[in-house]
C-alpha cells in the first residue's frame, strides 16, 4: 500500500511540474487572436516640418473632412482649429489644400488623389462614413490600400493620417464598425498613421448628441475635439520625432 501511495504522489509530481513547464508562447497561442492590427507610431518625414517652416497638407474625404458641421468651417472647423493649436506651438503654419467633398465615396478620394503633387508634406484621409451603405468592409479595406500606394507614389515623403471619423446618432452605427477595423488594419499594414477620432468621442447617445449638429456632423465642439484630439496625437509624434 505504501508503494502504490508513493507511485500516485510521484505521478501528480510530474503532473505539476509539466504543467508548470508549458512554455509561454503555447499558452500565448491557445488565446483568441484579434481581429484589429497593432498600429505603430512611424518615422514622421514631413509633419515634423512644422519644427521649423511652413507643412503643406492635402485633405482627402467627404463632409466630415471639410467640416460641414461647424459654424464657419474656416475658423472652427477641425483642421483650421488644428492649425492654430500647431502653430502656437511650433509657431510655423500648416498651408491646407483640401480636396475633399461631401457626399462622396472613397472612389472620389482614388480620384483627387492623383492631384497630389510630390512637395505635399503630409496627407489627411478622412472617409468611410459613406461607404459603410455601399460595399462591405473588405471591399472599403482594398480601395483604401491603393489610395494609400498612390499617395505614396505622388508624394513619397508625405506622412499619412488615417483618420476614424466620429460615431454617428443611429441605430445602424454597428455598419461603421468594420469600416474602422479596415481603416485601422491598412494603417498598420501601410506602414500609416492612426488618427482614431472614433475613440474620442463618447458613445453614450445623449453626449453624443450634444457634440453633433444634425446627429452626424460634428458641430463647433465636436470639431474642437476632433481637434484637440489630433494635435495631441501629432505633438506627441513631432516631439518624439528626430
Amino acid at each position: 500500500m505504501k508503494k502504490i501511495n508513493m507511485y500516485l504522489l510521484a505521478a501528480t509530481w510530474v503532473l505539476a511540474l509539466a504543467s508548470l513547464s508549458i512554455p509561454e508562447t503555447v499558452q500565448s497561442a491557445q488565446k483568441t487572436v484579434p481581429t484589429v492590427a497593432v498600429t505603430k507610431v512611424h518615422t514622421l518625414t514631413g509633419i515634423s516640418k512644422l519644427k521649423s517652416g511652413t507643412v503643406n497638407a492635402v485633405i482627402l474625404g467627404e463632409s466630415i473632412a471639410v467640416s460641414q458641421g461647424a459654424s464657419d468651417p474656416f475658423k472652427t472647423g477641425w483642421n483650421s482649429v488644428l492649425e492654430t493649436s500647431l502653430f502656437n506651438t511650433y509657431s510655423n503654419k500648416i498651408v491646407w489644400d483640401n480636396k475633399a467633398s461631401s457626399g462622396n465615396l472613397i472612389d472620389y478620394c482614388l480620384k483627387r488623389a492623383t492631384e497630389i503633387v510630390g512637395t505635399t508634406d503630409a496627407v489627411f484621409i478622412c472617409a468611410g462614413r459613406i461607404d459603410r451603405n455601399f460595399g462591405t468592409p473588405d471591399q472599403f479595406g482594398e480601395k483604401y490600400t491603393q489610395l494609400i500606394h498612390d499617395i505614396k507614389s505622388k508624394a513619397p515623403n508625405a506622412d499619412i493620417f488615417c483618420i476614424v471619423e466620429p460615431p454617428m446618432v443611429s441605430s445602424d452605427e454597428s455598419l461603421f464598425l468594420g469600416i474602422r477595423t479596415a481603416i485601422i488594419n491598412v494603417c498598420a499594414k501601410t506602414g500609416s498613421n492612426l488618427l482614431d477620432v472614433w475613440s474620442a468621442f463618447p458613445q453614450d447617445q445623449v453626449a453624443l448628441s450634444a457634440l453633433l449638429k444634425d446627429g452626424l456632423h460634428p458641430n463647433d465642439t465636436g470639431n474642437k475635439l476632433m481637434s484637440e484630439y489630433m494635435y495631441n496625437r501629432l505633438a506627441s509624434m513631432i516631439n518624439t520625432d528626430k
